[in-house]
């Protein structure tokens, strides 16, 4: 027979009231640790999925811009183009202007050689046959007309005085009667280079005639083209104020959930809980301000906004601090912000510091004062390095000057 099993002396038997005790711990802890995970995931996912949304409308926004842009340089190349086609056009109509005007000097010219060639002629003829006529005459009567006139004369020296007379009268006949002949081949060979230079200035004429036709059916095409794209950045432009419209719609739901994410955070127990005082600087490489509270230009979308903090310049990579003790409620990215961090304060109190290259600390995490939490960076909307730091109230907007060191 054998005999019962119990346990030793001063032990406590298997599934005894210490090891229920225990279990239930575990289970409590287990069940804390699970409401505490639900809980934040409730309190973040709203902000997570708002953010998806701004991303989503600042990814249209931008694609819309982008098509924008794209249909503006087009236009602009077009354009441009189009004032060069035009100048020219412009260029090759005085050039038509100026040869037509030089083809009607040219033809004047040649009108003008004509009368002068048909004069030459005329007078070349005319002595030809005044030359023939005394040439006939002399021949007719034989040399008797030139004797009676070397006969007549009184003495000796009036006879070579006679001589030379008759001698220098048929040079001079002679004479004459080559000039014209040489005035009338001069006055031929000017107006055959005349009617040369206007076959070249006609065959000059067409040429530029057809690139003028080129030129203004170019232009033509040109403005059909720039009407075109006029219209298309007429329909762009809407396109981009619409996603612009919708992106600012989704930017200001995503502020406002993280107001209500940081006013919801007040009601929970914090580690901490900051009476007053000032926040300690949370960016201790950089000291100099470039852009303060309030509205402002801003510098990516050039219009004025309002600006929600101040922007610290710091160096890339620098540590970016906890301004105050506090309980981390938001650690991620957004287009906007880039990689940010929210810390809630207590008392109604939270800061956020945004443009972040790194984020070192997580949802639900307690942070104290002057403890690293980020590396500065320029995520999000930024154009350099620096740290975007805001202070709220009881989810108002606050100038973080009047809290900082």
């Amino acid at each position: 027979m054998s005999k019962d099993k119990r346990p030793a002396p001063g032990k406590p038997a298997s599934g005894g009231p210490k090891r229920k005790y225990e279990k239930k711990r575990i289970v409590a802890g287990i069940c804390a640790i699970a409401v505490a995970v639900l809980f934040l995931f409730s309190c973040l996912y709203p902000v997570i999925s708002r953010a998806s949304a701004v991303d989503d409308a600042k990814a249209a926004r931008d694609k819309a811009k982008q098509e924008l842009d794209d249909i503006k340089n087009k236009k602009a190349n077009v354009v441009k183009a189009y004032a060069n086609f035009d100048s020219e056009l412009t260029a090759v109509e005085d050039e038509v202007a100026a040869l037509q005007s030089d083809i009607q000097n040219t033809e004047e010219e040649i009108e003008r050689k004509a009368i002068e060639l048909e004069e030459a002629k005329a007078n070349t003829a005319a002595y030809e046959e005044e030359f023939k006529t005394r040439a006939r005459i002399m021949y007719e009567n034989g040399s008797t007309s030139y004797l009676e006139v070397l006969f007549g004369a009184e003495s000796f020296s009036d006879l070579l005085e006679r001589v030379e007379i008759i001698g220098s009268i048929l040079d001079y006949d002679k004479d004459v009667l080559n000039k014209y002949a040489e005035n009338q081949r001069i006055i031929k060979t000017a107006k055959e280079e005349q009617e040369k230079l206007l076959e070249r200035q006609n065959s000059q004429h067409r040429s530029l005639e057809l690139k003028q036709e080129q030129l203004e059916l170019t232009l033509e095409k040109q403005q059909a083209l720039i009407d075109e794209l006029s219209g298309d950045e007429e329909l762009a432009a809407k396109a981009y104020a619409a996603a612009e419209k919708e992106y600012e719609e989704e930017e200001r739901k995503a502020q406002e959930e993280i107001r209500r994410k940081q006013l919801e955070s007040q009601k929970s127990v914090l580690a901490s809980n900051y009476t007053g005082g000032k926040f300690c600087w949370p960016a201790p490489s950089g000291v100099r301000i470039t852009s303060p509270f309030g509205y402002r230009y801003h510098p990516i979308s050039h219009t004025y906004s309002f600006h929600r903090g101040i922007d610290i310049s710091t160096a890339y990579g620098t540590n970016v601090l906890a301004a105050e003790d506090g309980v981390v409620i938001i650690a991620q990215y957004n287009s906007s912000y880039g990689r940010y961090i929210s810390i809630n304060h207590g008392n109604g109190y939270t800061t956020l510091y945004a443009h972040n290259s790194q984020l070192l600390v997580s949802p639900g995490q307690t942070v104290k004062r002057g403890q690293v939490i980020a590396k500065a960076g320029s995520t999000g909307n930024s154009t350099g390095p620096h740290c975007h730091f805001e202070v709220s109230y009881n989810g108002n907007l606050q100038n973080p000057l009047n809290y900082l060191k």
